[in-house]
C-alpha cells in the first residue's frame, strides 16, 4: 500500500510538481490516510538525491520478521502464564535481540 503512495510521490516529483502540491493531490486522493508532509519531503530529497527505487533499503534496527504470528502468539502466551515475566525472557524465547 504505502508503495503505491511513494510511486505516487515520484510521479509528480518527475512530473516537477513541488513536494506541496504533491502533498495536497494526496491529501484529496488518501485523506486522513496520505503520508505526511514530512514522508512526501523526505521522498522528494532522496529523489533529489538520486534515489530511484521507492521500495525499503536495508536497514539497521528491528528485523523485519521480529513481528509474526508465531512471535505473537508465543509471547502472549508467556504473558498469559506469567504477568511479571521480565522483557529479556520474552526476547529470548523468540530469539530477538534485546538491548537495555
Amino acid at each position: 500500500v504505502w508503495t503505491k503512495r511513494f510511486s505516487l510521490i515520484k510521479h509528480y516529483f518527475l512530473r516537477g510538481k513541488t513536494a506541496k502540491e504533491t502533498k495536497e493531490k494526496l491529501d484529496k486522493y488518501y485523506g486522513a490516510n496520505a503520508p505526511s508532509d514530512y514522508t512526501v519531503k523526505y521522498w522528494f530529497r532522496e529523489f533529489r538525491g538520486g534515489r530511484n527505487s521507492t521500495t525499503d533499503e536495508v536497514r539497521s534496527g528491528r528485523p523485519s520478521d521480529a513481528v509474526t504470528e508465531d512471535n505473537v502468539k508465543k509471547i502472549h502466551e508467556m504473558v498469559l502464564a506469567d504477568r511479571k515475566v521480565k522483557v529479556r525472557e520474552l526476547a529470548d524465547a523468540i530469539t530477538l535481540d534485546y538491548i537495555e
